[in-house]
């Protein structure tokens, strides 16, 4: 199935389809980055994540993770996530919080992406063993979301 694009919202992503935390964070500095070679490693940050595996990149790459800073679309569970316009060599894992977002508990929660077409797409996701987090495998960046897949309408299924 396919989405219908939504051009209400000027490319800036559809938030009524995006979960949203129980409790909005309070946060003041709205991203974080860090150099990751080679090697891999990790970024963490207010509950999102990047865990890049060996041999993903193939020399020292900055990654970000930028979060909405402003009061309307901070209560959201979504980020930016970069480096943008880089296909990975091995696929690398975003987590998203899960626990204390509204679809904790939901019968398919997955993680979507938005999309240049200006639509979300379902990237599927499986929850943490802690249960905190939704974490799924990614070809590339973009800006990510969580959301009830089950209940949402106008996302479209990807094959990742």
């Amino acid at each position: 199935p396919t989405a219908a694009r939504n051009s209400s919202t000027g490319g800036q992503p559809d938030l009524t389809r995006v979960a949203v935390f129980r409790k909005a964070p309070n946060i003041t500095i709205g991203w974080a980055k860090g150099w990751i070679g080679p090697e891999g490693g990790r970024l963490d940050f207010h509950g999102f994540a990047i865990e890049v595996p060996a041999g993903a990149v193939d020399k020292q790459t900055m990654f970000t993770i930028r979060l909405p800073v402003d009061p309307k679309s901070s209560e959201h569970v979504m980020a930016e996530f970069g480096p943008h316009n880089v296909t990975f060599l091995k696929p690398v894992r975003i987590e998203l919080p899960y626990g204390g977002t509204s679809i904790e508990g939901a019968a398919n929660p997955a993680i979507v992406w938005w999309s240049p077409e200006g639509t979300w797409v379902d990237m599927g996701g499986v929850i943490t063993t802690d249960g905190a987090r939704l974490q799924v495998d990614v070809p590339h960046f973009s800006t990510y979301g969580t959301t009830d897949a089950q209940r949402t309408t106008g996302v479209a299924v990807s094959g990742g």
